[in-house]
């Protein structure tokens, strides 16, 4: 009778998405051998399309209760007559509001990007924790991880927007601080303050420890900086939301 490990499946990418979530250990093993991210990729996708369409109603309804007030303060605009001013203004409306109909195409793109941004700030976590990883594995895990990090998250949030309804939002931030968040703990701030603390959600907790889990045995990267590297790469989320907060607020 063999004692050896049975093979990894090298084609399983479907189950690799599925062990991600109730077996990473299991996961995290196949993607070291057979590092895939189609199935990632598609699933991410899916759910990110999902819960996009789902947000876009609430998304429509800021861009009206926001863009009219905005167009009319530009000095450009502000130099025209009423007439012009209304027809210019309901042009930019008109045109912002197709933009906002096809921000599901950006889904996809938004997951290979983010999944190399990851592979790098990992490679550097690579060398510094002594790890055997390459760009191909950590592209693979991050694109994974972002089935739950991005895609769970994603349509989650669309299924909340939902359900409180469109009119209820009244600027772009609240869409996605919709989402439960240490920003329950600070219901007063505001800007920077609370868009840092909507990037620390469930599903962006849940991504981090997966990332961290994952260098480690997809890498070899030694724990410390594995666990760096995942908890940056949160602080540089949660950054982003804060510095785009502050910019609309």
């Amino acid at each position: 009778m063999s004692t050896s490990e049975p093979a990894v499946d090298r084609r399983s990418g479907l189950a690799t998405v599925v062990d991600l979530v109730v077996s990473p250990s299991a996961a995290f093993t196949r993607l070291r051998e057979a590092p895939t991210w189609g199935w990632a990729l598609l699933i991410g996708t899916v759910l990110g399309v999902v819960g996009t369409i789902l947000i876009i109603p609430a998304v429509a309804h800021v861009l009206d209760v926001t863009l009219p007030a905005k167009f009319a303060a530009s000095p450009q605009i502000a130099q025209l007559s009423p007439e012009q001013q209304q027809s210019t203004i309901a042009l930019q409306l008109k045109i912002s509001h197709i933009i906002v109909q096809f921000l599901w195409v950006f889904v996809p793109i938004g997951i290979l990007v983010g999944g190399v941004v990851q592979a790098l700030l990992m490679l550097v976590a690579n060398a510094i924790g002594g790890g055997d990883g390459g760009f191909k594995k950590y592209f693979a895990l991050s694109v994974n991880v972002s089935v739950v990090g991005y895609g769970l998250a994603a349509a989650l949030l669309g299924l909340i927007v939902t359900i409180r309804g469109a009119s209820s939002f009244e600027v772009s931030n609240s869409v996605y601080e919709a989402m439960p968040s240490l920003a329950l703990l600070a219901p007063g701030a505001k800007g920077f303050i609370a868009g840092c603390l909507a990037g620390v959600n469930i599903f962006t907790l849940w991504a981090t420890a997966l990332l961290a889990l994952g260098m480690q045995q997809v890498g070899r990267v030694r724990v410390g900086a594995a666990w760096g590297m995942a908890i940056v790469t949160l602080l540089l989320y949660a950054l982003y939301l804060g510095a785009n907060a502050a910019q609309n607020a």
